[in-house]
């Protein structure tokens, strides 16, 4: 019993130190999330403190306190060539895909606010629990200790020293018998803190919502105003590079800063809620040569296919308009960047910085005092304001805290409007204009109309020798037979009913083909019983176990159920003969908006549309509807593809 109330009093200290340590680490974790760069290192460390709080507060205070997290984040996808892909870039070394993956894994893990705010708060409302033990016993043993130099104060009839180191020992005693209580009190804080979110009063009644939205929005600024300041730095980067070297780098430069500017596109989108797509031209086709075996790129005749190909580099990059606006949107990046911190200046000074101070003040101000006989003021950064506002001096140092919640709170206030308002200056540079939009329309839709054009063509000629091969020769052949037949039937009958017989065999066969051919074209079943049964009749057929799900209230449009149809045979074709599947999946449904079909088998993935014709083709008939088509499929499996037609809902 003795040990474990002494032990209780040294792990009180060991508390106070992990708490100063967490604070420590949780600042350096918002100034890392500003900086973006070093925040994967600071968001482990702080989640091995917060670990470590856990297992403390289970072996020392008798709370357990169960982590609750998602699975880790997923391993980057490798190409069959050997390249890592991460959205739409390519890199050697899984490196920077993990990065980025894990990056933003721990941004969308709700755990992290939960282990940032016991990093902060735990000094304060779970350090008072702990600093109480070592306070008792260092007041009583300095109280003893002045009673036994004869500095205590006199009681009548009673000797100075008898009293001193009466009180003095009391208080150690006191001490050292509300050290486990104190831990126990530390594990509690820990659990409340640490605790999922919905348990806790604070987050059911949807203030904790509420208030993280708001701070999100602070620090989200603050993340994007950084960014942007990066890409000021390749703004200026530019500028020097092209004065020096006369443009002659800047296609090379361009190549650089286009994906700094992509991913902040992609971390707003991601931030705001509201996607962002990016204005860029799609690279031209390769030249082709010559008759003199030269390549020409605008009024230029290039020898090789090399300096073609960089000419054109040259001219997309510098004749884009969207090149331009993102130089004129780093250029201003320093302005808008100033409104984005601003929140996030008022919040830390405030919350971090006047409020924070005295809150935090005792569990590491007392023992320096106690130790030292040096006692630091609460109020510090309020005296340090002082001398550079004098007029802050009639305003006493207790309004420190005051005047620190309503700075944060104005802060929080501003955060969702200055948000807004980077987002209205980004929407005005970083996205396509109308001009951009509707010449990509154009040219989507002229390419969507050759697509159909070429295989509206390309169905006619199928269709055209199908018949030529198929039916047709076998209609010539029963013509051809029964004239055979009309011309023995008097003189030999034995021989006119065989070619009957033959005659008979070849218009089954050529129903049969013509009955193939029309399904082709159009099966009767999906005539007749929509898109779910049509699928259904053909999962039947499989060679593979597949497995249909899902349904739809009512038909579709002709067209869409073919496009639809047709897609979804291909898919499974592609799954039977180069997944490998041993099971195969079709869900069918409608979202409100669009068709949704997506076939998924447990086979050995790597499919490539840049390899066979198969998913291109999907891709083609689904362009002409403005459709989307999805496609998962990591190397080792399993395949998800994915198709969405933008319909109407289905009618009864």
């Amino acid at each position: 019993m003795e040990r474990r109330h002494a032990l209780a009093v040294v792990r009180s200290l060991a508390l106070l130190g992990l708490g100063l340590a967490g604070l420590v680490m949780g600042l350096l974790l918002v100034v890392a999330a500003t900086l973006v760069v070093p925040y994967l290192p600071a968001a482990r460390a702080s989640r091995r403190l917060a670990d470590l709080g856990r297992q403390l507060a289970g072996r020392w205070g008798g709370i357990r306190v169960e982590p609750v997290r998602r699975p880790g984040p997923p391993e980057p996808e490798r190409r069959a060539d050997g390249w890592y892909v991460y959205e739409n870039s390519l890199y050697r070394s899984p490196r920077w895909p993990t990065y980025f993956l894990e990056l933003t894994w721990r941004a969308e893990d709700p755990a992290l606010l939960r282990e940032l705010l016991w990093l902060l708060l735990t000094p304060v409302f779970g350090g008072l629990a702990v600093l109480v033990p070592p306070a008792l016993v260092a007041a009583g043993t300095g109280l003893a200790g002045f009673a036994l130099t004869g500095v205590a104060a006199p009681v009548v009839g009673v000797p100075p020293t008898v009293v001193g180191l009466a009180a003095g020992l009391a208080l150690v005693a006191a001490g050292f018998a509300v050290g486990p209580a104190a831990l126990t009190l530390h594990g509690r804080w820990s659990r409340v803190l640490l605790q999922p979110a919905d348990e806790s009063w604070w987050h059911r009644s949807g203030l904790a919502r509420r208030t993280g939205r708001w701070q999100n929005t602070v620090w989200h600024g603050a993340g994007l105003a950084g960014l942007g300041f990066a890409a000021f730095g390749g703004f200026l980067l530019n500028l020097v590079t092209g004065l020096v070297s006369g443009t002659t780098l800047s296609p090379q430069l361009s190549a650089l800063t286009r994906p700094l500017v992509s991913r902040y596109r992609r971390y707003l989108g991601s931030w705001t809620g509201v996607p962002v797509v990016e204005p860029y031209r799609p690279f031209p086709a390769p030249p082709r040569p010559d008759p003199d075996g030269r390549y020409r790129v605008g009024r230029i005749l290039h020898p090789n296919r090399v300096a073609a190909v960089r000419a054109q580099e040259y001219e997309w990059l510098f004749t884009d308009p969207a090149t331009w606006r993102d130089q004129l949107w780093m250029a201003t990046n320093p302005v808008a960047g100033v409104f984005g911190l601003l929140p996030a200046g008022l919040f830390a000074v405030g919350f971090y910085g006047l409020a924070w101070q005295p809150l935090s003040w005792a569990p590491w101000a007392v023992p320096l005092g106690l130790a030292s006989g040096y006692w630091v003021t609460p109020w510090y950064l309020w005296y340090g304001g002082t001398y550079l506002v004098p007029g802050l001096a009639v305003i006493p140092g207790w309004a420190s805290p005051l005047v620190g919640f309503a700075m944060a709170g104005l802060g929080l206030l501003l955060g969702p409007a200055a948000l807004r308002l980077r987002l209205r200056y980004d929407h005005l540079l970083l996205t396509p204009t109308r001009a951009a939009v509707l010449a990509g329309r154009v040219r989507q839709l002229t390419e969507t109309r050759a697509d159909a054009v070429d295989a509206q063509a390309a169905e006619l000629r199928r269709i055209e020798r199908d018949l030529h091969d198929g039916a047709q020769a076998r209609l010539i052949a029963v013509g051809l037979n029964l004239a055979d037949v009309e011309r023995l039937i008097e003189e030999d009958p034995a021989a006119a009913r065989a070619l009957v017989s033959q005659a008979r065999d070849a218009s089954a066969a050529a129903l049969t083909e013509l009955r193939d051919l029309v399904r082709g074209i159009h099966p009767p079943v999906l005539a007749e019983r929509g898109l779910p049964d049509a699928v259904r009749a053909v999962a039947l057929d499989s060679p593979v176990p597949v497995r249909v799900t899902g349904d739809l209230p009512g038909r579709l449009e002709p067209p869409v159920e073919s496009a639809a149809y047709f897609s979804i045979l291909e898919a499974l074709a592609n799954a039977v003969r180069h997944g490998g599947a041993d099971q195969i999946e079709i869900t069918i449904g409608h979202t409100g908006t669009a068709l949704r079909a997506v076939v998924s088998d447990d086979g050995q993935g790597g499919a490539d549309p840049t390899r066979g014709s198969g998913l291109a083709g999907i891709r083609r008939r689904l362009n002409a509807f403005d459709g989307v088509l999805t496609l998962d499929s990591p190397s080792g499996g399993p395949t998800r593809l994915t198709l969405e037609i933008p319909c109407p809902p289905p009618l009864p």
